[in-house]
């Protein structure tokens, strides 16, 4: 039997739960095509499931060998394997690839199957801090995916801008005509090569892609006007996780604490002003709890009194009852902007 044959018997028997079976029919094809970087891959997969870690680890090591750029997302399965430290992000080839591939059918599948509340949630949050009257004169949406947020957007602002990592999903939003422009990019290389500034920064379901997050909030407040705001979502730790930062969970998606969140903000100058702890999506059975938080870059002689009771102006605000965006059709044609950082 060909090895691609071989290799389709053995994903039927892992999709019928058979991971032992197909990890011996695996090892079988490996003898055929033994630099076939999709097939370490696959064995690392039917490894891990029928409980040969040390097995996994080698066919995962073996895949990155052959394939650095890591399309397929081998670095975070090491990581849950515990045979490396929790890496500062997936890799980019990871989430690109996965979301254009996702792309067809993302908005049905988040929206109908996952119950996604994220761009309401934010919204609201943003209004909480801003004012519902607010109309921000330049919005810049980091991981704007198929123009979710946008959608929400475009009737606050002026002007309109996302940055995504995927072309696939770049192309879906800009079908939409929600966005004055669009760049396919990593979103910190782009911050960094950008030199305008915003009035609001958004980052709905984006964090979960990244542990540490002190680059990207840097770049970020380099961006940002003084007063001006970032909007963003994260997954919450577990509540009992005491002292922990962040962590990468099963599904291959990072969550953070609240204290991280806060402590990395005023680290690079952005003061919260809003923070919500609510459930943005399910995944399966389970609630996904997340923290909906807003921060505002202050000038540097008003950071030592962010917190102080004489400033009320600048204490935390509570989020209110929920509130709707309706969405806006531009009349007029749409700039549409390609820029891919290599």
């Amino acid at each position: 039997m060909r090895a691609d044959r071989r290799v389709e018997t053995a994903r039927a028997l892992l999709d019928s739960g058979d991971p032992t079976a197909a990890l011996s029919v695996l090892e079988q094809t490996l003898e055929l095509t033994p630099d076939w970087p999709e097939l370490h891959f696959l064995i690392g997969e039917a490894a891990a499931t029928s409980s040969h870690r040390d097995r996994a680890v080698a066919a995962y090591a073996r895949y990155l060998a052959l394939s650095p750029d890591d399309r397929l997302g081998a670095l975070p399965h090491l990581a849950l394997l515990g045979a490396t430290p929790q890496p500062d992000g997936l890799p980019p080839a990871y989430v690109a690839a996965l979301f254009d591939e996702y792309a067809p059918r993302f908005e049905r599948s988040l929206l109908i199957g996952l119950d996604y509340q994220g761009p309401a949630q934010l919204l609201q949050a943003i209004n909480s801090v801003s004012g519902s009257d607010t109309v921000f004169g330049s919005v810049l949406d980091l991981g704007c995916g198929t123009g979710l947020m946008g959608e929400r957007l475009r009737k606050v602002c002026a002007w309109i801008e996302g940055v995504d990592l995927s072309p696939a999903m770049i192309a879906q939003s800009s079908s939409k005509g929600v966005y004055d422009a669009l760049h396919v990019s990593e979103l910190t290389a782009y911050l960094a090569n950008d030199t305008r500034h915003f009035d609001l920064v958004t980052a709905a379901d984006v964090l979960i892609y990244l542990g540490d997050l002190a680059p990207l909030f840097a770049a970020v407040t380099r961006r940002l006007v003084d007063g001006g705001l970032f909007a963003m979502t994260a997954e919450a730790v577990e509540t009992d996780a005491t002292g922990l930062d962040r962590r990468l969970r099963p599904s291959r998606r990072f969550a953070h604490s609240a204290d991280y969140l806060t402590r990395v903000a005023g680290e690079h100058g952005l003061v919260q002003r809003c923070h919500k702890r609510t459930v943005l999506r399910r995944d399966g059975p389970d609630a996904i709890e997340a923290h909906v938080m807003v921060f505002e870059r202050v000038r540097a002689g008003d950071r030592l009194h962010a917190l102080s009771p004489e400033r009320p102006e600048l204490v935390q605000q509570e989020v209110p009852e929920d509130q709707t965006a309706g969405h806006h059709d531009l009349g007029d044609q749409i700039e549409h902007t390609k820029m891919v950082d290599q």
